[in-house]
């Protein structure tokens, strides 16, 4: 609920911000994408102002996040490295626990008195 609160505390000033963006900039802007000849544009397009900064910050985000996507590249394969590290060690250690079970158990078995003699160190004697 705190959460909440809090994330509505921030998004609704932000939201009054943009609103009054996107009002106070309707006036539409005469964008020319590629130069033709003689300065007359192959092509011509008239948005609104808010339409286009909100899409060139939507293109901004979406750049900045497949940079940043990009330079963590070697921290996501240094821990898919770990990771597969880690679950041979895994492997290993249950192999190694099995191992120790089985030796535990010969000698125990070893230790143990044979049948009909209640002190093994007589028995041998």
């Amino acid at each position: 609920m705190i959460k909440r609160l809090i994330a509505l505390l921030f998004l609704i000033p932000i939201g009054i911000v943009v609103i009054t963006l996107a009002v106070a900039n309707r006036q539409p802007v005469d964008v020319s994408l590629v130069a033709g000849i003689e300065g007359q544009s192959v092509v011509l397009f008239s948005p609104p102002l808010f339409v286009l900064l909100f899409a060139l910050l939507i293109i901004g985000m979406l750049i900045g996040s497949f940079a940043t996507w990009l330079t963590q590249g070697k921290h996501r394969k240094i821990a898919r490295e770990r990771k597969v590290e880690v679950t041979k060690l895994g492997f290993e250690a249950e192999k190694q626990k099995e191992k120790a079970d089985k030796l535990e158990k010969i000698v125990v078995d070893a230790a143990a008195p044979k049948s009909g003699s209640v002190f093994p160190a007589l028995a041998n004697s």
